[in-house]
């Protein structure tokens, strides 16, 4: 738990919170996604994360998508905005946090970083057919935008 989230329940106690992240859909040539491997999980997502004060929405995207890859998109377009049931986390000592994200898509890739496609990374792009074992929130995510089935 981040000491923001930490804060936060010192004054709320154990109720909802709403939280606003941004993710980032970046697709390669191929239509293949980008997904991230998380670092000590055995799953994959989308690059995403909460909003800081003073952050546009598309800011955070931005930030984000450098933060969790190292790439820049020249242009982030708005594909969707969700919430609702299906965006909650419940946690095992009660809290639950119930999300509103605003999904871009990157367009306009560049990084400074040049791996060789055979490259064993946490950074891979996966086709829409045969995408790895993902977080719930990307699964979620996938299913609502690329309409794959919600158990991916």
């Amino acid at each position: 738990m981040s000491v923001y989230n930490r804060d936060i329940r010192q004054y709320i106690g154990r109720s909802v919170v709403f939280k606003i992240k941004a993710a980032v859909m970046a697709r390669n040539e191929a239509g293949e996604v980008l997904l991230l491997k998380r670092p000590g999980r055995d799953v994959w997502g989308l690059p995403i994360g909460g909003i800081k004060p003073g952050e546009s929405m598309e800011e955070a995207a931005a930030r984000e998508l450098w933060e969790e890859s190292g790439h820049h998109a020249g242009e982030l377009e708005l594909l969707d905005l969700l919430s609702g049931r299906d965006y909650v986390k419940k946690h095992v000592n009660g809290d639950e946090e119930y999300y509103v994200i605003g999904v871009y898509a990157a367009h306009g890739l560049k990084s400074v970083i040049d791996l060789p496609e055979e490259s064993d990374t946490s950074m891979k792009y996966f086709a829409g057919d045969a995408l790895p074992v993902t977080d719930g929130l990307t699964t979620r995510i996938l299913h609502k935008l690329l309409g794959q089935p919600a158990d991916s």
